[in-house]
């Protein structure tokens, strides 16, 4: 087994970096850049967490019902793959214009197969705005929570095995930086 550092780290001089930095509540911004998980109402349990993934291609486009009815996802992450980080980089005007959002039907299926966690290379699960944030209250609602601008790369995602994932829980934002590290079968 292999391991890979699936973090994007923001460094000062990024942009979104220094946009966080003037924010009237800049911790919270800061927890909101990078890779990181989102945690409008609650917080996972734990601060540690290993856990088998499930990868799905959506560099095309995001998943069908069809495609979520047969898995397997409980307790596990379901990892989606856009291409959106690795395509346009992270912060672009193209990274935020990419279309990375699941139909809420989508979302509703994968719910009831209670993942733990949904891990995505992009902004979020829904679009910018009220639907992102009503995407991830749902998703903890159940016990699921979204990891966002995940540091995914084709040459590696269709190898993930398991991910171990780590946070600060009393980091007090609704935002909270996160360490991803990734097993896989081969480099």
């Amino acid at each position: 087994m292999y391991e890979h550092d699936l973090s994007l780290v923001i460094d000062e001089d990024h942009p979104a970096y220094r946009w966080a930095k003037k924010q009237s509540d800049s911790v919270s911004a800061l927890g909101h850049i990078g890779t990181h998980i989102d945690c409008y109402q609650h917080v996972p349990e734990k601060n540690d967490y290993q856990v088998e993934t499930v990868v799905l291609d959506c560099s095309e486009r995001m998943p069908l019902p069809a495609e979520i009815e047969g898995l397997d996802l409980s307790g596990k992450a379901l990892v989606l793959f856009s291409g959106n980080l690795e395509k346009n980089g992270y912060g672009s005007p193209e990274y935020g214009a990419e279309k990375t959002i699941l139909p809420s039907a989508v979302l509703d299926l994968i719910l009831t197969k209670s993942p733990a966690f949904i891990l995505i290379d992009s902004y979020g699960i829904g679009a910018h705005g009220e639907e992102h944030i009503s995407f991830d209250k749902r998703c903890e609602a159940e016990k699921c929570f979204v990891i966002e601008n995940v540091l995914l790369t084709a040459s590696i995602v269709f190898s993930l095995t398991r991910l171990k994932i780590q946070f600060n829980r009393a980091f007090a934002a609704t935002a909270i930086p996160c360490k991803l590290r990734a097993s896989t079968a081969y480099l």
